[in-house]
């Protein structure tokens, strides 16, 4: 199973997505998680607070494509403006 990698930009990224829905659902979610990662991942893409959307994007921005492809063979949702990015 391939591993989840992230630049430092990304986890930073991760990391003020992680503390907005937090706030948002009032639970916490541990990046230790893989599982945890991906429901993140999926609760942002879904969320309607438009900066946790904003931060959600960022952090794909920040990706390279086959990471945002592997992302998307696990279920979270890639917009299609980045798909077509390299």
């Amino acid at each position: 199973m391939e591993e989840l990698l992230f630049s430092q930009a990304g986890l930073a990224l991760l990391v003020r997505i992680r503390r907005k829905l937090e706030q948002e659902f009032g639970f916490d979610f541990r990046l230790s998680d893989r599982r945890q990662i991906i429901e993140l991942l999926t609760a942002a893409a879904a969320s309607p607070d438009r900066g946790i959307r904003h931060d959600y994007h960022a952090f794909l921005t920040a990706l390279d494509r086959r990471q945002r492809d592997h992302l998307q063979r696990l279920g979270i949702p890639i917009p299609d403006t980045l798909e077509a990015a390299g």
